[in-house]
């Protein structure tokens, strides 16, 4: 069943019906490629800062805007206790950004940062194509069915940069081989996985991360997309 990870302020919750509003885009998709008809079932699901309610659905009534549905049923799901963030350099292909958010967002990082790093060939955040990620980011969350859209961010400064990495342990990827396993399994709950530029970091770069211990992922080396998922498996396990 077809699953919409809907903004918490467009879900109105009444007995046992569910108004969803303001969303056209989502129900020219619903007529338009899924064709619904009166009494079709589909699934919804919103988050607050804690949780993530999900609903399913008998399509009872819509229009170009609007959609009300008589609910079946409901699961609320809380949010992991450990907090994983990844801070990635601009990649030297923006479809390279998207490839990282979609696979990052479907193994649940919660937040995916990117900064422009001494080697980063692309030196500029574009508008239009963040607001891209964040449609990615919302398909890949409606298609692996997570319960969890990820903050995404550009860090345009070295403050915004130590501010985000205070209070994690920070853990840099290197994409070449040496083992790994001297990694403490002791790190706090939130953890910030970081992927270099594929010329790796300037001098300067790397003295911006206080206490970051290196972490050598594999034989071969990697590029910035597998190491992003390799080393969130690290983390994960850690």
């Amino acid at each position: 069943m077809q699953l919409f990870h809907i903004d918490a302020d467009k879900v109105r919750v009444k007995w046992n019906n569910i108004e969803l509003f303001s969303i056209p885009e989502l129900l020219s998709q619903l007529r338009k490629v899924l064709r619904i008809k009166k009494w079709d079932k589909i699934c919804i699901q919103f988050s607050d800062n804690k949780w993530t309610t999900r609903y399913e659905l008998s399509i009872q009534d819509w229009n170009d805007k609007d959609l009300t549905g008589e609910i079946i049923s409901n699961q609320t799901f809380s949010f992991p206790q450990k907090n994983i963030s990844m801070l990635i350099a601009m990649p030297n292909k923006r479809e390279k950004a998207e490839l990282i958010v979609q696979k990052l967002t479907e193994i649940w990082v919660q937040n995916i940062n990117f900064r422009v790093s001494e080697h980063s060939v692309i030196r500029q955040w574009n508008e239009k194509k963040a607001e891209r990620l964040d449609k990615i980011s919302r398909e890949a969350v409606e298609q692996s069915r997570w319960i969890q859209l990820p903050e995404i961010k550009f860090l345009k400064s070295d403050d915004e940069l130590k501010e985000f990495t205070r209070w994690k342990n920070v853990i840099i990827a290197n994409m070449n081989w040496l083992p790994y396993w001297e990694l403490t399994k002791k790190s706090s709950n939130d953890i910030c996985g970081i992927i270099g530029p594929e010329w790796w970091f300037s001098e300067k770069d790397l003295n911006l991360f206080d206490n970051a211990k290196v972490v050598d992922l594999w034989e071969n080396v990697l590029r910035m997309e597998t190491a992003s998922i390799v080393l969130w498996w690290i983390l994960k396990n850690m």
